[in-house]
């Protein structure tokens, strides 16, 4: 791996300093990295890794490219620019995204008003269970109502939000 570091820096056409510079680290422990002293610990693989975009295969055994492939899509490039984002962050926004407008509006709405709600609420509380509320007409709704009504409800919506837009 030592000759690998050192190639990699000479083609990125930077010195010890700058190297060690873009990823946190003393220049003299490149130097020793190069020298082939010591090996870098798994951390600071990654963080070559991700920094300078490089195949982290070839950086450990010399198989492949030197560089990894370009991201193909806004996702991937999400996913590399933050690398603490988990899988389902990754597709809650793909379908945030891909939803219309009016849909995302409404999203936005209830994750508003939850918001809201904390307000009410001390952070360490304890969750206490509220009474259930007794169903209209004296029936437990079914999932087909619940359905149908939030449909019915979303409808609503759309339409005030489209009697605003043009007023």
């Amino acid at each position: 791996m030592d000759e690998r570091i050192k190639k990699l820096r000479k083609v990125l056409d930077l010195t010890q300093q700058e190297f060690a510079n873009r990823i946190g680290i003393k220049r003299n422990t490149i130097a020793n990295y190069e020298a082939g002293r010591n090996a870098p610990i798994d951390s600071v693989v990654s963080l070559i890794c991700r920094e300078f975009g490089v195949n982290e295969a070839w950086l450990r055994t010399g198989e492949g490219e030197m560089f990894a492939p370009a991201p193909t899509n806004e996702l991937e490039a999400l996913a590399e620019r933050y690398p603490n984002l988990t899988h389902e962050s990754l597709v809650f926004i793909e379908k945030l995204v891909g939803l219309s407008r009016s849909d995302q509006n409404v999203i936005m709405g209830f994750l508003r008003d939850v918001v809201k709600g904390f307000d009410d609420v001390a952070p360490s509380a304890q969750a206490k269970a509220k009474a259930k509320p007794k169903p209209t007409n004296d029936h437990e709704w079914t999932a087909e109502e619940l359905h149908a009504e939030l449909d019915r409800q979303l409808q609503l919506e759309e339409i005030a939000m489209g009697e605003s837009a043009v007023s």
